[in-house]
């Protein structure tokens, strides 16, 4: 019977919450220059809400929500496509093709139901996929254009199916790196070859990617499990284990309060030392710094899951103190004014509330607005 490795080092939460909040710049906005450098340190920030897309790199860059709009649409150093979880994502440009490479027929297991459902064979998929990545170019096509020309000859229930608004049988094809997300068209979305459409691609190969992938995961939100990366990825068979035995000359064992997880060997001299006041975020809906583990309660007291895990997937915005999540919030913009509610868990201090209002303030500039108030609920 294999034995586990003995632990390296002894982390408190505090110690964990420290070295997150510092990985995924929430400690100190980074500069606008490097506005797609911290999108790809994060690993990506979750895009179904683009309002809350943009809010998600607000919060940890000096630069407002019509940046992160020239950065994907004008400079094209940020790109929109299915990617961890069969969810949208906003992903550093030049990353594209290192996690669709990780993302590949290699290490994609197509579900038999879903196969099922929309009445094809995993060939016939994988045909359908080609289709779609022939039928794009860097001219942006509506949905109702490429399904004009991948289905042609097709049965109506396929053309149905790639005319599904979740995506359907588009995802295979972005998370191969077939196609990602053009500027909309009016009121519809259009989509683009991302190798034509961002002029550059380097080709990696895909048992690499996906070490290297797991290896900036665990940078970003380590300590961590191969059970947590298996869930931010999204639950692929094979996909843990490969990611992880790739990795294992990298990771130190450590114990956090009696919690087993790992980190790279490399960042155990890099964990901060606590700040002497208090670390206050106001994060969005869906933010990466929820998103990387298979369970949350170290971040909250489970009673308050309801709160901030909410029905069909729906990630609450969060008060964040020191790390931990202390409330959960709400705003409304009308007239180019904010207003924010907060609800706590628990009494605030008066020192996290002022934080609390100067965060808000920095939200409010970014959106081209001017913070009106901040209250309590």
């Amino acid at each position: 019977m294999k034995t586990e490795s003995p632990v390296v080092a002894e982390l408190s939460w505090a110690d964990v919450h420290g070295l997150r909040l510092a990985r995924h710049h929430l400690l100190e906005r980074a500069p606008k220059t490097k506005l797609d450098r911290v999108v790809g340190e994060i690993c990506g920030v979750q895009a179904q809400v683009m309002s809350a897309a943009e809010l998600q790199i607000v919060v940890r860059v000096d630069c407002t929500v019509q940046d992160v709009r020239d950065a994907l649409w004008k400079r094209k150093t940020l790109v929109k496509t299915w990617l961890m979880r069969g969810t949208l994502h906003l992903m550093r440009a030049a990353d594209l093709p290192l996690f669709t490479a990780a993302m590949s027929t290699r290490w994609i297991t197509v579900n038999k139901i879903w196969l099922k459902w929309v009445q094809l064979t995993e060939p016939e998929l994988w045909t359908l996929v080609d289709a779609i990545g022939e039928a794009v170019d860097a001219n942006p096509k509506t949905r109702e254009e490429l399904v004009a020309i991948a289905a042609k000859g097709r049965s109506a229930h396929v053309q149905e199916m790639l005319r599904s608004g979740w995506g359907g049988m588009l995802k295979p094809a972005a998370r191969n790196g077939r196609l990602c997300f053009g500027p909309s068209r009016g009121q519809n979305v259009t989509f683009v070859q991302p190798r034509q459409w961002l002029g550059t691609w380097s080709p990696v190969d895909p048992d690499a990617a996906l070490v290297e992938v797991a290896r900036r995961y665990v940078r970003a939100y380590g300590p961590a499990n191969k059970n947590d990366f298996s869930y931010w990825w999204g639950n692929w068979t094979g996909v843990r284990s490969a990611a992880w035995t790739g990795l294992q000359q990298e990771l130190a064992p450590v114990s956090v309060e009696g919690q087993r997880a790992y980190l790279l060997a490399a960042d155990l001299k890099r964990i901060p030392a606590a700040p002497k006041s208090p670390s206050v975020q106001l994060l969005p809906n869906f933010d990466p710094y929820l998103m990387g583990w298979a369970s949350r309660d170290h971040l909250f007291d489970p009673v308050h899951r309801s709160k901030v895990s909410r029905a069909a997937g729906w990630i609450s915005p969060v008060l964040l103190v020191d790390g931990r999540v202390e409330a959960v919030w709400s705003y409304t913009l009308a007239k180019q004014r904010l207003l924010v509610v907060i609800k706590p868990f628990n009494s605030l201090s008066s020192k996290v509330v002022k934080l609390a209002g100067e965060r808000a303030e920095s939200i409010a500039a970014a959106l081209g607005a001017t913070l009106e108030r901040v209250t309590l609920s």
